[in-house]
């Protein structure tokens, strides 16, 4: 497929024109990705004692409420940020899913999911980190993967 850009005038709305023969969910993701913005890389203003920090999301592995404070995980360090779990699943990617009423988790961290005998799963990431996914938002977790056997 051939790709062209054409730069505008910065005060002209920028707009991307698919030229296609037949429609594919291949198009349909493109287009969705186009105006959502979701290829743009989303960074979380967050704390660590008194500096301020800019955190990519790309290297956000879950984010955690514990006592109305809302937890920022990146592996290597924990920060805490000025939002609310429901604003980020407003802005926050496909790759994150809410997994209980607590924790966002980025998908694209976690190694592997396994069942625990109270009908909870845990969610291990790459780094060994481990969350826990209740039984409430586990149907919604499966659609997201793609219905893959949880």
């Amino acid at each position: 497929m051939k790709v062209e850009i054409h730069y505008v005038n910065s005060l002209e709305e920028e707009c991307a024109v698919l030229e296609i023969c037949e429609n594919h969910p291949g198009i349909i993701k493109l287009q969705e990705i186009i105006q959502k913005g979701t290829y743009q890389t989303l960074t979380i203003p967050c704390f660590l004692r008194e500096q301020i920090y800019s955190i990519s999301c790309e290297h956000i592995l879950y984010f955690e409420t514990i006592q109305d404070k809302l937890f920022v995980h990146t592996g290597s360090k924990m920060y805490e940020a000025k939002k609310r779990l429901y604003e980020l699943e407003e802005i926050l990617s496909e790759h994150f899913a809410r997994i209980s009423k607590s924790v966002i988790i980025n998908l694209e961290h976690v190694e592997y999911y396994s069942p625990l005998a109270n009908g909870l799963m845990k969610a291990t990431f790459y780094n060994g980190e481990e969350t826990y996914i209740s039984r409430k938002y586990l149907r919604l977790l499966r659609a997201k993967i793609g219905g893959k056997k949880l």
